[in-house]
């Protein structure tokens, strides 16, 4: 089993638990500190951004072990070693790295806009709430940059497991949807643009922190001159004079104060919820309180954030030009391939007129014509190889037609010389028995030296049909009668049926008797039992069906289908001019636009299926055969 696929699951989520407890600890340790949050403050955010992001995590990986369990069979199948998936299948799971990502980023958000927000604690301030949200989604995003690297990379490792013709598919696909170029060019735009937004971002927060704190710093020490010169009650012939004034102007300026006359007060600074800050100073009689907001600076300011803005516009826009450079250079790079194993690759035409302008791709465009230097050198030899084949065929042709008509001339003198000595000498009964012999033999050596010279001339592509109109009862009483010349000795009863309803075929009425003997040949010397049937009847679609029956378990139908192959040899039991006859008269059958395969019988063994197409007009004008059946079983095959 391959672990790249059958841990893939595990693997993502085992990424997710660490970038999450990683996250988690650098933001509840980074954002006070960057923020400028001190003691009490400070424990309390970053407790609160701990469970934040770790309650994101718990639910990310819920939902990521959800999403990926309906990848699980496919997983299985590709960790096995498979090929049975689909290119749908692979399809999906090449979307899940992205899908993982933003499963993992966005409970994270959800979850620091609560706690900066509605679920923040008491003693933080809206202002510095929504400030610890930002500045750790900010990291949280940053950190889910590698995530997806990681997590890609594993899901990566587990596609590269699938067939290759699937993920062909796949890619092409994609090719014409045009989502590669998209990808691409998004990709490269998030790769530039992303992490210069996440360091403007962070920026302007702990730059705006910065300035809350010196805002917080001189508002206490303006609350703290504002009690000490406006609020103390000065001598003079009225006391107080004045002071109603100075508390509602104190109070138009944000400052609310109180003075309570008496004994001094001790000094004393505290926050309260929202940020409101109530201060206690002693007086000179009596002690002041002056209550306001710790500062006025909001999360960003307005030129902060147009600077990031800017930054992030201006990179955008190199990332753009980058993306299209690097489209460029991977469609010319994706040109070579496409034109490796064509005639361009021969006649040198995948040189790429423009360099590549990315190292990566560059070194893609060396390897791409490396390999096409390489495959114009098999090429030309493969072309080399194929024209030296053809001579061989060639000479291979005419030596076969030579030594066949070389042959037959003798051949055809002894059969003739037969046929003279049994019809004008008196011969005995054992002379009889032995011009038989001389004839059937000399019969099928015939047949076999026209089966090699039709093989010649098929192989050649110069066999010549000549079709004329034939009854099916003709041919097939032709081709019974040369059967039992193939037959050989054995002493097999042939039957031959006719269905009614077949009119007359046009076909080559010598090659289609040859192929069909052929086959009824082969039947007799396999036969098992005494009768070898062969039926002909009109089949569907203008077709006409010859059933040959072969009573025999010797030879398996996927045997049979073997021997009917023209590029198989036959096996060592097979008869050689048989097995040859046998893919010859599949060729001639197919030259006419038929068919022939090999059924299944079980225990009854095979049976040759030979379909011929029936011409329409012949069937409109020709009358049909009636229904008719005829035997042979003399050894010279004559019919009765």
């Amino acid at each position: 089993m391959i672990d790249a696929a059958a841990r893939l699951i595990r693997r993502v989520l085992g990424w997710q638990i660490l970038f999450s407890l990683a996250a988690s600890s650098l933001v509840s340790l980074l954002a006070p500190p960057m923020l400028l949050l001190r003691d009490n403050i400070a424990v309390v955010a970053g407790r609160s951004l701990l469970l934040a992001i770790l309650a994101g995590g718990a639910v990310t990986v819920f939902r990521s072990w959800w999403s990926l369990r309906r990848h699980r069979f496919v997983l299985r199948v590709l960790a096995l070693g498979s090929r049975s998936v689909e290119p749908f299948e692979m399809q999906a799971i090449e979307g899940e790295p992205w899908r993982v990502t933003v499963g993992w980023v966005g409970p994270s958000f959800v979850a620091l806009g609560l706690v900066a927000t509605v679920a923040r604690p008491g003693i933080l301030d809206l202002t510095t709430g929504i400030s610890l949200g930002l500045l750790g989604a900010v990291i949280v995003a940053a950190a889910s940059l590698p995530l997806h690297v990681f997590v890609r990379s594993a899901v990566l490792r587990a596609i590269e497991l699938s067939p290759p013709e699937v993920m062909r598919e796949v890619a092409e696909a994609a090719q014409r949807s045009g989502a590669p170029q998209r990808k691409v060019a998004r990709r490269l735009l998030a790769a530039v643009a992303t992490p210069v937004a996440f360091v403007a971002i962070g920026s302007a927060l702990i730059a705006n922190a910065h300035l809350r704190r010196a805002d917080e710093r001189q508002r206490e020490e303006t609350a703290r001159a504002l009690a000490r010169s406006a609020f103390e009650v000065g001598p003079g012939v009225v006391p107080g004079v004045g002071l109603e004034g100075a508390i509602d102007r104190a109070a138009q300026l944000g400052f609310v104060a109180n003075v309570t006359p008496g004994s001094p007060a001790s000094y004393a600074l505290e926050r309260d919820e929202d940020g409101v800050v109530d201060l206690v100073t002693p007086l000179d009689t009596g002690s002041a309180e002056v209550r306001f907001s710790g500062s006025t600076i909001s999360v960003l300011s307005l030129e902060s954030l147009l600077i990031s803005l800017l930054a992030v516009g201006v990179v955008a826009l190199l990332g753009v030009l980058l993306g299209r450079a690097l489209g460029v250079d991977l469609s010319n790079a994706t040109r070579g391939v496409r034109l490796l194993g064509t005639e361009a690759v021969i006649s040198g035409g995948t040189r790429v007129v423009r360099p590549a302008r990315f190292r990566v791709v560059a070194e893609l465009g060396q390897a791409i014509e490396r390999l096409a230097d390489r495959f114009r050198v098999f090429a030309r030899a493969q072309e080399r190889a194929i024209e030296a084949r053809a001579a061989i065929t060639r000479m291979r042709g005419l030596f076969f037609a030579s030594v066949s008509h070389d042959l037959k001339s003798p051949l055809n003198a002894i059969l003739g010389f037969t046929e003279l000595v049994r019809e004008l000498e008196p011969v005995g009964a054992g002379q009889i028995e032995s011009l038989d012999l001389i004839e059937r033999r000399g019969r099928e050596l015939l047949a076999l030296i026209e089966t090699i010279l039709d093989a010649a001339r098929v192989e050649a592509g110069q066999l010549t049909l000549i079709r004329d109109r034939v009854k099916i009862s003709d041919l097939l009483g032709q081709a019974i009668e040369k059967g039992r010349d193939l037959g050989g000795d054995r002493p097999v009863e042939v039957i031959g049926e006719i269905s009614k309803g077949i009119p007359e075929l046009e076909v080559d009425r010598l090659q289609i008797g040859r192929a069909l003997a052929t086959l009824i040949g082969h039947a007799m010397r396999s036969a098992e039992r005494g009768v070898v049937r062969v039926k002909a009847s009109p089949g569907s679609a203008r077709r006409l069906h010859i059933a040959i029956d072969l009573p025999s378990r010797r030879f398996s139908a996927r045997q049979l289908e073997a021997m009917l192959d023209p590029t198989r040899k036959p096996g060592a039991s097979v008869h050689r001019g048989l097995a040859l006859g046998m893919s010859l008269a599949r060729s001639v059958v197919e030259l006419h636009g038929g068919r022939v395969r090999v059924e299944d019988r079980g225990a009854q063994g095979a049976r040759f299926m030979v379909r011929l197409p029936i011409d329409s007009d012949a069937a409109a004008i020709a009358p049909a055969d009636a229904s008719s059946r005829f035997q042979s079983s003399r050894p010279s095959g004559r019919l009765p």
